[in-house]
């Protein structure tokens, strides 16, 4: 009986079933995308603010305070050339995140849902609010998105899978470590 041939036939079909099953909503990040995360604070009560900072592909941090004509994460998504003339408005510190660090970050990032938020909860009045976000590139359309990882102050809303906790906590530490 010649059962061999059957099952390499059955391997493979087990393989390629498998393989297609792994390939489904992965998220990656493209080699051309600049900006993996951002941290922006905003108030509009006794005078507007607006400062923050981005993190590059590279672990470079770069600051803005009250750029002028900024594009906003939440506006929507923006082009690769909006992300640049973001970028022409910041300024580079004197700090780089580890590389260690930053892969780690990067995992997280690729597994981010932005399926579930908490209820917005009010807090407070006049306080602003810092809003945590990731990136995703689309290389095709060159465009960047802004998924929320939590926006916390006048009113507190949280991305509820648990990589996004875990990468706001860390982007809250990084904005320590740049003070």
């Amino acid at each position: 009986m010649k059962t061999r041939p059957l099952l390499f036939s059955l391997y493979g079909i087990m393989l390629a079933v498998f393989c297609l099953g792994c390939s489904g909503d992965e998220i990656t990040v493209s080699d051309e995308q600049e900006i993996l995360f951002e941290v922006n604070y905003v108030n509009y009560a006794w005078g507007f603010q607006n400062n923050g900072f981005l993190i590059d592909k590279k672990g470079l941090v770069r600051t803005f305070d009250k750029p002028k004509d900024w594009k906003f994460a939440d506006s929507g998504p923006l082009s690769a050339a909006e992300m640049d003339e973001r970028l022409s408005k910041t300024t580079l510190v004197n700090y780089t995140v580890p590389a260690g660090e930053l892969a780690q970050s990067i995992d997280k990032l690729k597994r981010v849902s932005d399926a579930r938020f908490s209820e917005p909860s009010s807090r407070g009045a006049d306080m602003g609010a810092s809003a945590y976000y990731i990136y995703r590139y689309d290389p095709g359309q060159k465009i960047y998105t802004a998924v929320l990882l939590q926006s916390v102050g006048d009113n507190d809303v949280f991305n509820l899978d648990p990589d996004a906790k875990a990468l706001s906590e860390w982007l809250v530490k990084v904005a320590q470590e740049i003070r």
